[in-house]
């Protein structure tokens, strides 16, 4: 379970290093006048690397629990709490804000990943 933990807490963490790298930049097109430039900007965004070397840990560590544990009971997790986690990281972190239906839906996650992971 800590290795679930520990690649959960990775991409989340990617995810948040994702985004503000591409806010920094100003975002990201994928018109074909100006992909390959922003893919070299990207390419040394201190924020974009480190979430890739993140995503990169983190695929190493979900390697390992798929050997030793069932998909069907570890993959909701993960989702679950990767969601969970990018949300209140999102939240503190870059400033977004969270409807009431949103968090309503992450609470009925909750009770969900409670039954999943007691079975």
């Amino acid at each position: 379970m800590q290795l679930l933990i520990l690649s959960v807490i990775c991409n989340v963490i990617a995810n948040i290093l994702l985004k503000a790298g591409v806010n920094k930049l100003g975002g990201f097109a994928l018109s074909s006048s100006s992909w390959i430039g922003d893919l070299f900007k990207a390419a040394y965004n201190p924020f974009i690397f480190g979430g890739l070397a993140l995503y990169g840990f983190s695929f190493v560590l979900w390697l390992r629990v798929l050997t030793i544990s069932d998909l069907s009971k570890s993959y909701p997790i993960f989702v679950t709490f990767v969601f969970i986690l990018t949300t209140i990281g999102s939240v503190i972190f870059l400033k977004e804000t969270v409807s009431m239906m949103r968090v309503v839906g992450i609470i009925i996650l909750i009770c969900g990943i409670f039954l999943v992971a007691r079975s």
